[in-house]
């Protein structure tokens, strides 16, 4: 009787050891799923660190513990996700290759493979993602054979590999008909296309990739770039129409704001300016506040500056993007701006009512500056040093602006010839200065490019020696008129800007 007594007290707790461990695991494992569950209905895509690290300290006791139990494998695996979850990937490689090593029979040996390949991937580290999404695919298990090799796709793109990708993407479109990755796979391939400038190929594959997804997430952000790229195309109303349909069907703020910019981008392709700057009206007055109308604000102000030449709306719109909490890329593009238009109207001003204590030649030349510099305004900064040239031939001034316009030609415009001609004109009128060696070894650097003018530049192109001597009336003129920003060419495009 003694005997069974310790018999059934022995079998108890092997019974209740067995309950605690996979209660262990199984409460970690609930916690996992709920973490994605959150993850998959959160703006930023993201789990909440709280529930992944009751998933680390559940599966830590299993690995513990009980490190002989049937669940210990099912528990490391699931600790590497939370791991790679929470952007800790030394941790999660340490655990998927643990699974690896030690339990190289376990079910989980190909997830684990595949899981390093994603884990260097989310880490940047592309050469060694790819090996790893081959390691998988040299198993021929097949459970992820398709994922990595989607995977692999989804690399070369983040490499700009573009010529790999293509062809990795065409195997995959023949090898996985019926891969739920195809439509993602095709959507990467469409973009590859689009980034090349194939918009024949891009919209082709992009509108299969529309009839094979069947995801929601999938069917939207592939009918996005597909919009975009008959934009780009030129079937613009067509593009505009998917592209509004998806707005009004969107419930996140980065999602709106996303969608908002490509239907801006498309009225300004069209040249269609009062109605990109009611899409962004309608968004500031949706979403007043936050990194994205901070956003909305700038590229309001680029329009103002670009488009239509009013640089005390573009100084007014930046200003006000500014205050808004915007992203570090935003904010710097805005304050730049902003500094920029304030300083052209600041030398605008002093040049259009000059005092006693004006400097006129050091304003143009300061203005010439910000032009060339700031605002990337080339031939309006050749206007302002060839105004001190041709106005101030006195001035010490002078040889600055005339290497700055030797300067513009030769790493600007590329164009050889004038820049000569400008460095000979330095060293006629200022012998025996540092000029003039600058000039010198200039010469003797360009000695070998003679006859390379810019495209599209007759053969007295550019600010010739007689342009020296006689300067154009009718530019001078132009030199001081008031800022009319709206004819430049330059960065027009909104995300170019940026």
């Amino acid at each position: 009787m003694r005997y069974k007594g310790f018999l059934i007290v022995g079998i108890m707790c092997l019974i209740g050891n067995n309950c605690a461990y996979y209660n262990t695991f199984y409460n970690a494992k609930t916690a996992y799923n709920s973490a994605m569950e959150s993850k998959k209905n959160s703006p930023n895509q993201k789990a909440p660190p709280n529930l992944l690290n009751e998933v680390i300290e559940r599966c830590g006791k299993v690995i513990k513990y009980y490190p002989k139990s049937r669940w210990v494998d099912d528990a490391i695996i699931l600790m590497g996700k939370a791991y790679l979850e929470k952007g800790e990937y030394d941790k999660a490689l340490r655990k998927f290759e643990e699974l690896c090593i030690y339990y190289p029979k376990s079910p989980f040996v190909e997830e684990a493979r595949y899981l390093i390949g994603v884990t260097y991937f989310q880490r940047e580290d592309y050469n060694l993602a790819i090996g790893s999404f081959n390691e998988v695919l040299r198993m021929k298990k097949g459970k992820f054979e398709d994922a990595s090799s989607f995977r692999i796709i989804e690399t070369y793109y983040k490499k700009n590999d573009f010529n790999n990708l293509l062809l990795v993407g065409k195997d995959f479109d023949s090898s996985y008909s019926k891969s739920p990755y195809l439509p993602r796979a095709l959507l990467l391939i469409g973009n590859t296309y689009m980034e090349q400038g194939n918009l024949e190929d891009a919209t082709k594959t992009l509108r299969k990739a529309r009839s094979t997804a069947r995801k929601i997430e999938d069917k939207n952000d592939i009918d996005e770039k597909y919009a975009v790229a008959l934009i780009k195309k030129g079937n613009i109303d067509e593009g505009l129409t998917i592209l509004k349909n998806l707005s009004e069907r969107s419930t996140f703020q980065e999602r709106t704001a996303v969608l908002t910019f490509e239907i801006v981008n498309a009225y300004l392709q069209d040249n269609n300016v009062e109605n990109a700057l009611k899409e962004l009206e309608n968004y500031v007055s949706l979403y007043p506040t936050g990194s994205y109308s901070a956003e909305a604000f700038y590229r309001k102000g680029l329009i103002y500056e670009e488009k239509m030449g009013d640089a005390e709306s573009a100084i007014s719109t930046y200003d006000k993007a500014l205050k808004l909490n915007p992203k570090e890329d935003i904010y710097a593009l805005a304050a730049k701006r902003s500094s920029v238009l304030k300083e052209i109207k600041k030398y605008k001003e002093e040049l259009a009512n000059p005092d006693s204590s004006t400097d006129l030649p050091k304003t143009h030349f300061l203005l010439a500056e910000v032009y060339l510099f700031d605002k990337e305004n080339i031939d309006t900064a050749l206007i302002e040093y060839r105004h001190i040239l041709y106005n101030f031939p006195e001035d010490t001034l002078v040889p600055k602006a005339a290497v700055a316009i030797a300067w513009v030609y030769e790493n600007e415009q590329q164009d050889s010839i004038e820049a000569i001609n400008m460095y000979k004109f330095i060293m006629k009128q200022f012998p025996g200065t540092e000029y003039f060696l600058v000039a010198a070894e200039a010469i003797e650097r360009l000695g070998g490019e003679r006859g390379k003018r810019s495209e599209g530049e007759g053969e007295n192109g550019g600010v010739s020696n007689d342009e020296i001597r006689n300067p154009n009336d009718e530019e001078m003129k132009n030199s001081e008129t008031p800022m009319n920003e709206g004819n430049t060419e330059e960065n027009n495009d909104v995300e170019q800007k940026q």
